[in-house]
């Protein structure tokens, strides 16, 4: 009797496993990977794989390590979901695509309110352009400045050094056009490599990349860096919306939004792995400099139609509501 009833229930969660797997829209997802299978990012992608069953997806991931290639396969229906940071997300979707502007979110406290807010359903109409919406969004670490001269302070210091930029990216080297530096044409393989064989005396970075790339050659002993994030990086999933079950969407960015500190414990540990040595404080006088100077390049780009208006303003009044006391809260040409 117990051997019938145990190969009864056996068949019974056989068939309810077959049945949920059956249920399930089978979708491919480019997934970026800037240090491939072997990198914490796609580990969290094979988290948030297993999560998406639940939600009634079944994810196959196809990694890559070029992120242009990501969205160019995403535009060709290569795959239905990708994951790209947030220069290339401006394609798909430019209110998200404004989140890492320079300046605009001081700090990871900054960033959890920003993606929270992002995360509730009344913000959802914002996640959808087009075909595409934005179905999650990640912090994958500061942006730092790296300096192969620690005695550049102040972003008026910079003028004139040149500074590594994407070529996938035109909108960063006018970003560093507009900050008074020297734009160098460079690739996401090579930057760091010509930041130290002394090519290029300033590159920009998340704290990860440091060990990886042995950013301490390009360093050495007079190098420095900045203490204070230039940019609050970040990845976002962009999906073709009529691609998914309904509720898939919500469901992702509040997964997402739910692991912030998780991504955030993995960030701090790279930042804290860095000998304390490289790490160079801001001056408050040049922290009001560089305040300037980014405000002044969000607006330009907000005038050319790179960054959306709404976005800033929504980052003003988050910067405001924690620190009133900043110069911007109160200036007529507030964002």
């Amino acid at each position: 009797m117990l051997r019938k009833m145990f190969i009864g229930v056996a068949l019974f969660v056989m068939l309810s496993t077959r049945s949920m797997a059956a249920d399930l829209t089978e979708i491919d997802m480019c997934a970026f990977t800037l240090l491939g299978e072997a990198g914490p990012e796609y580990q969290i992608l094979e988290d948030y794989r297993v999560a998406a069953m639940a939600w009634g997806v079944k994810l196959n991931l196809k990694p890559y390590m070029n992120e242009k290639v990501v969205a160019e396969e995403l535009k060709s229906g290569a795959c239905d979901i990708a994951n790209m940071t947030g220069m290339q997300i401006r394609h798909f979707n430019k209110f998200t695509g404004t989140l890492d502007s320079p300046g605009s979110i001081p700090d990871y406290d900054h960033l959890k309110t920003v993606l929270s807010t992002l995360s509730q359903p009344k913000a959802a109409k914002y996640m959808r352009e087009g075909e595409y919406e934005i179905v999650g969004i990640q912090p994958a670490g500061a942006i730092f400045l790296f300096l192969n001269d620690r005695y550049l302070r102040g972003i008026s210091d910079l003028a004139g050094r040149r500074m590594g930029v994407l070529d996938s990216l035109p909108e960063m080297r006018q970003m560093v056009a507009d900050m008074g530096m020297t734009p160098v044409s460079s690739t996401v393989t090579n930057i760091f490599q010509k930041f130290n064989n002394g090519v290029i005396d300033v590159t920009g970075g998340p704290a990860i990349v440091f060990d990886i790339m042995e950013l301490h050659k390009g360093l050495g002993d007079t190098g420095a860096i900045i203490e204070v994030p230039l940019v609050q990086a970040n990845v976002q999933l962009v999906a073709r919306a009529d691609k998914f079950p309904e509720g898939f969407a919500q469901k992702s960015r509040e997964y997402l939004t739910k692991n912030f500190d998780l991504s955030i414990d993995i960030i701090r540990a790279a930042e804290k792995a860095i000998p304390r040595k490289y790490w160079m404080p801001v001056p408050k006088c040049s922290l009001e400099e560089m305040a300037e100077q980014t405000k002044k390049v969000r607006l330009a780009f907000r005038d050319k139609g790179i960054y959306d208006g709404k976005m800033l303003t929504l980052l003003r009044k988050v910067r405001c509501n924690k620190n009133p006391s900043r110069a911007e809260c109160t200036s007529d040409d507030a964002e």
